[in-house]
C-alpha cells in the first residue's frame, strides 16, 4: 500500500474515532440529563459505584449540571460509516434499567477492506471492530421498608462501563510465526 493511501486511511480512521467519541459523550450527557429531569427533589441524585472503582460500594452524590452541552460534528455518523474502507451499520440495544436506555452498536459489513480503486474487497486486509468503554448508570431497586405507610419503590444507580462497538477499521492480518517443538 502506498504512503499516500496509508495517510488517507489514517485520516479517515482518526476522523471516525473523533466523531464517534463525541457522539457517545453526547449520549451519556443525554442520559444524565434524563436522570436529572426524572429527579423531583432537585439537581442531586445518589449513585452507588460498582466494582472496579476505588470507592467501591460507596454512595456518592452526583451533581448534574443542566448547562453542559456537547457539540457533535456536522458530518453524520452514517455518512462516515458509508465513506469508510470498512463500512458498518448500527444496531440499537435498549435496556430500560440503563442510562442511557438506548445505545447503538456498530456491525462491520465486510470481512475485508474495500479497495481504494473501487474493485471490491481487498483480501490482504481485514475489517475489525473498534471498541469503546462507555460510562453507563444501571438502575437497581432498593429493598422496600415497610413502616405502616404506603409501599414506595426506591432505586439507586450503579455507575459502570459497557464495551460498545463504535465503528470498524482496516488492519493488516496478524501473522503468528510457527514454532517447532
Amino acid at each position: 500500500m502506498s504512503s499516500s493511501c496509508r495517510i488517507i486511511l489514517n485520516y479517515i480512521t482518526n476522523s471516525c474515532l473523533t466523531v464517534l467519541t463525541w457522539v457517545f459523550r453526547a449520549l451519556l450527557v443525554l442520559g444524565l440529563a434524563t436522570l436529572l429531569h426524572a429527579t423531583r427533589g432537585g439537581h442531586v441524585v445518589s449513585v452507588r459505584l460498582a466494582r472496579g472503582t476505588e470507592l467501591k460500594g460507596r454512595t456518592v452524590r452526583l451533581h448534574l449540571d443542566p448547562s453542559v452541552q456537547t457539540h457533535i460534528g456536522s458530518t453524520s455518523t452514517s455518512d462516515i460509516a458509508n465513506m469508510s474502507l470498512t463500512p458498518w451499520t448500527y444496531r440499537e440495544s435498549c435496556e430500560p434499567s440503563r442510562l442511557p436506555q438506548k445505545m447503538s452498536h456498530a456491525q462491520c459489513l465486510t470481512s475485508g477492506c474495500l479497495s481504494l480503486q473501487g474493485g471490491g474487497e481487498d483480501a490482504a486486509l481485514q475489517a475489525r471492530p473498534i471498541y469503546y468503554q462507555a460510562l453507563v448508570l444501571h438502575r437497581v431497586q432498593k429493598p422496600s421498608k415497610r413502616g405502616g405507610r404506603k409501599l414506595r419503590r426506591r432505586y439507586s444507580f450503579l455507575l459502570g462501563t459497557e464495551r460498545i462497538t463504535v465503528g470498524c477499521t482496516c488492519v493488516r492480518p496478524s501473522l503468528w510465526p510457527h514454532f517447532q517443538f
